[in-house]
């Protein structure tokens, strides 16, 4: 794995506090585990660890007073503080940028703090990428906190690295609108997003940590996000089974909803690729007709798919014309990854028989993604997801991805296991 390590100076101003720790824990995660920190909510306990003091306060990101409580109190021990404060987020992949995200809005200096993922949902891959595996025990807390305490040592012994985080900004055509799948009183429903005004929002905007995808992966996503449970491994098979389910559907692909895929910025626009629909004849095709397009940050996908890049196979005309930095991938160089899958069957022995990707470009940002544009008899329907957060988007007609504008340099500070 390659990653960006800090330069000497950087060590020195980032001494990581190991007495001190903060565990926001999402206990609606997929696995439900993270519920087990609820009987410490707002607390703080002290535990000796190799015969020195350590406390950990623990907050639930799901209730507003506990979650500013932690807040709060976080940003005074900040103040009072010269050292990174590491902070645990129990959670899926989601709850790790929904915690950045209100941290950035409450103000809270993100460079003074070091994330550290305790795997408790359904993928966790943004944990998986960095070493701390895809799932916890059933109980940290019995037995004195003896897998706490052990956790807590390996946190101690883990190293600081910088962690790209990208801002996707999505739009619709001016008729068109996002749906996403919520609980409510009669379970999971279909619900339009609205803007502040009640009125369907035209306009998404969304950071990302782990990866963006385009295709039959997000639609099979959104099917499951109807049929959560809160058991990690039949969330696996539902998962599988909309998977199976899917295969006998009429699937949109990647040339009936893609224009073309762009870098730009102040200087020039060159697209990285089109689909055959594209009128640019100077661009490469993507060959055949793919069932999926994924936009790759880190080194794990789809619960704990790893080397994808690695094993995937680049077409000879792409080889000659598109850059490619590295066959090796790295979460803080800059660069995104971008692949496609031929099929559903495809992206799922790639856990088993590698080799199904097809490599398409390794880029930095900003990109553009262009859809194309519907007409007044042809209404298009395209499925996308985010870190594991799946939308329909009703004629879709752009996304742009660039690196974290509200970070400093885009990146954030994580810890890697040792």
């Amino acid at each position: 794995m390659q990653y960006q390590q800090f330069s000497e100076s950087e060590q020195q101003q980032s001494t990581l506090n190991l007495g001190l720790f903060y565990l926001f824990y999402n206990s609606g995660s997929g696995s439900v585990k993270a519920n087990q920190f609820s009987v410490l909510d707002c607390a703080d306990i002290t535990l000796i660890i190799d015969s020195k003091e350590v406390q950990i306060s623990f907050f639930s990101i799901q209730n507003v007073p506990s979650r500013n409580q932690g807040y709060n109190k976080l940003k005074q021990d900040l103040r009072s503080n010269n050292k990174q404060i590491p902070i645990i987020i129990a959670g899926g992949d989601g709850s790790m940028m929904w915690v950045i995200e209100q941290m950035i809005q409450q103000k809270i200096d993100i460079n003074q703090i070091v994330i550290v993922p305790l795997p408790c949902g359904t993928g966790n891959d943004f944990s998986n990428a960095l070493g701390w595996d895809t799932d916890i025990p059933g109980n940290m807390l019995e037995n004195d906190y003896r897998i706490l305490k052990q956790y807590i040592r390996s946190w101690q012994k883990g190293h600081q690295c910088f962690f790209d985080i990208w801002d996707i900004t999505i739009q619709t055509q001016q008729d068109g609108y996002f749906q996403e799948i919520k609980k409510n009183d009669k379970g999971y429903t279909k619900q339009s997003i609205k803007d502040l005004d009640g009125m369907n929002t035209n306009i998404l905007e969304k950071k990302m940590s782990n990866y963006f995808s385009i295709g039959v992966d997000a639609r099979i996503g959104y099917g499951f996000d109807k049929n959560r449970t809160t058991n990690r491994h039949v969330n696996k098979i539902c998962y599988c089974l909309q998977g199976i389910q899917k295969m006998f559907l009429k699937n949109p692909r990647l040339n009936q909803v893609v224009e073309f895929v762009e870098h730009f910025n102040h200087k020039e626009q060159k697209t990285l690729f089109k689909t055959v629909n594209c009128q640019d004849k100077n661009a490469l095709t993507v060959p055949g007709n793919p069932a999926t397009l994924v936009c790759l940050n880190i080194n794990s996908y789809a619960a704990g798919i790893t080397d994808i890049w690695k094993n995937g196979k680049t077409p000879q005309e792409f080889l000659q014309k598109n850059k490619l930095y590295s066959e090796k991938t790295s979460f803080s160089d800059g660069l995104l990854e971008f692949i496609s899958f031929d099929s559903i069957a495809g992206i799922g022995s790639e856990r088993v028989l590698a080799g199904n990707a097809t490599r398409l470009a390794q880029t930095s940002g900003p990109l553009l993604i262009k859809f194309q544009e519907s007409n007044n008899n042809n209404t298009v329907n395209s499925y996308i997801q985010i870190d594991g957060q799946y939308f329909c988007i009703v004629n879709p007609l752009s996304v742009e991805i660039q690196s974290c504008r509200q970070l400093p340099q885009g990146k954030i500070r994580i810890l890697l296991k040792d």
